[in-house]
């Protein structure tokens, strides 16, 4: 969105982050209905969540854009590298 688009880097990450929060909650659903979630480590993901995201809108609120983009990008290849292991079972 940030390229193609030509959104600001904080428009971009923030919306980013709400559509994997929505496909989250729509899988956990499917999840929780077959007895794969403990609810009370769901309890205190959730709790930590909510602590992230009161304090994440406060850093970006300060954060300049080349920040948050570096930022956005190390965490995007760090997800990638997880990913990629684990399709090969490492």
């Amino acid at each position: 969105m940030d390229l193609a688009m030509k959104l600001p880097m904080k428009v971009s990450t923030t919306t980013s982050n709400f559509m994997i929060g929505g496909t989250t909650a729509a899988s956990a659903g499917i999840y929780f209905a077959r007895g794969d979630i403990n609810p009370f480590i769901v309890a205190l993901v959730a709790i930590g969540i909510l602590i992230g995201a009161f304090v994440g809108t406060r850093l970006l609120v300060r954060a300049r854009n080349p920040t948050v983009r570096k930022i956005f990008a190390a965490v995007l290849a760090v997800t990638a590298v997880e990913m990629v292991l684990r399709a090969f079972g490492m």
